[in-house]
């Protein structure tokens, strides 16, 4: 069992994988996170991306009880397609939950939190918030945002387009994060998460400059992880005496080497056709039998449920059947792409698992899914962009302690409990990661 603690301080690295970390601690370039302690291994969740990772961490349930599938969802009804946010989760959040037990919270930046709830505490919204005046609970916080110049995010198109003024986004925006943590910590708060979304957003651009953190590469991608390092230590300098100190990712990260088409794949089945009017999925041909949502999202598209509708019900499972063996002989080069196909009753449970895909690929690395909705190649190059999510190979990192390894992101939230001296609720579907052997 933990030793119960009355304060925690998270930080969360979007994106920072495991196998990084620690050959980056191997060659010295962590000193001050080395001095915390080893990290250890987890995985993510199915899909691997912020949006389904996030909300699973801070709802502690599969997504098939949290119902968030991806940053985007579509309306079957309409075939449209909408940007979800934190109104579509399903169950109560960490910060909820917490706020009711009577723990004080302060959350920034974490992905899934727009609309801002109102808690006995501060959020600040992250990624997907419109504008940092909506982001903000309460808003009597917001002017000395302001005056640090604080910002949600870098603009992540600039990272095709000028990758010089980027990459100053990037600096600008961590260092006005931690000018806004600093001024924080000051309040009274239990729990306090501070999320690292420009770890992420470096990656994608500039993981071929990087991605071996035994290797001399790229200057800016180091820097800006030492400025990483130093603001961990930073951190661990001003917490209150007796505060825990949890470090963690949502998702491994590898070297993109082809964006992949599933939709154009699933053309060159015979299970796809596109319309020549309309745009995203407004572009499906009523006489398709599935289409694709990123990454790797595949829907039959089912008679009764999708408003076109072609494969009747009695013929679900010969057709999931038939395109999840199609997308297995997806070869580039001689060498497979798809790791593995998932029915979706394999991945997820719960109220809300009616909702999830009908299958889920999951790539071998260096492939990344992508679903366009026009007829095209089913492979192009790294399209400016050379990193990519992974499922395995996300940390966590409990300073003094060594952690169980061999969880998932979900295990997370019930250790969170046990370590401000609360006992997990029972609808937690994780596993606290109780300490191992230092």
């Amino acid at each position: 069992m933990l030793e119960k603690k009355k304060r925690l301080f998270i930080i969360s690295l979007d994106g920072v994988p495991f196998s990084f970390l620690t050959a980056g601690i191997a060659a010295g370039r962590f000193p001050r996170i080395a001095e915390l302690g080893p990290p250890v291994r987890m995985d993510s969740v199915l899909p691997p991306i912020s949006a389904v990772a996030w909300t699973s961490f801070s709802t502690g349930v599969n997504p098939g009880e949290h119902g968030i599938f991806g940053f985007v969802d579509r309306d079957p009804a309409t075939m449209r397609m909408r940007l979800i946010n934190a109104r579509d989760i399903a169950v109560p959040t960490l910060w909820h939950r917490l706020s009711a037990a009577g723990k004080r919270v302060i959350a920034m930046n974490v992905p899934m939190t727009y609309p801002p709830p109102t808690i006995d505490g501060t959020i600040i919204s992250g990624f997907l918030a419109p504008d940092l005046p909506r982001a903000v609970v309460p808003a009597t916080i917001l002017p000395r945002l302001e005056r640090i110049g604080y910002r949600i995010d870098p603009d992540h198109t600039l990272g095709l387009s000028d990758r010089s003024r980027y990459l100053e986004q990037i600096r600008a925006t961590f260092a006005a994060r931690q000018k806004a943590v600093f001024e924080l910590m000051r309040e009274k708060w239990d729990l306090f998460m501070v999320h690292v979304m420009m770890t992420d957003r470096i990656n994608h651009f500039f993981w071929a400059d990087g991605g071996d953190p035994a290797a001399e590469f790229h200057s800016d991608f180091w820097e800006f992880y030492a400025a990483v390092d130093r603001f961990v230590g930073e951190v661990m300098v001003r917490l209150p005496a007796g505060t825990d100190l949890l470090l963690l990712s949502d998702h491994g990260f590898c070297r993109l080497h082809y964006e992949v088409n599933v939709n154009a794949y699933l053309a060159v089945g015979g299970f796809l056709r596109f319309r020549r009017a309309g745009n995203g999925l407004t572009r499906i041909d009523p006489t398709a039998h599935a289409y694709s949502l990123i990454p790797g999202r595949i829907y039959i598209n089912l008679r009764g449920r999708e408003g076109i509708g072609s494969v009747p019900p009695a013929d679900y499972n010969r057709v999931r059947a038939d395109i999840s063996g199609f997308l297995s002989e997806l070869s580039h080069g001689g060498a497979p792409v798809i790791a593995r196909v998932f029915q979706r009753e394999e991945v997820y449970h719960g109220g809300m698992a009616e909702l999830a895909p009908d299958l889920i690929a999951l790539p071998n690395d260096g492939y990344d899914l992508k679903a366009k909705f026009a007829p095209g190649e089913v492979f192009a190059g790294e399209q400016g962009r050379s990193g990519m999510h992974t499922f395995p190979d996300a940390f966590v990192l409990l300073a003094g302690r060594r952690l169980r390894s061999g969880g998932s992101i979900i295990d997370v939230t019930p250790t969170i409990y046990e370590l401000l001296g609360l006992s997990p609720p029972p609808e937690f579907t994780g596993a606290p990661l109780t300490p191992g052997e230092s």
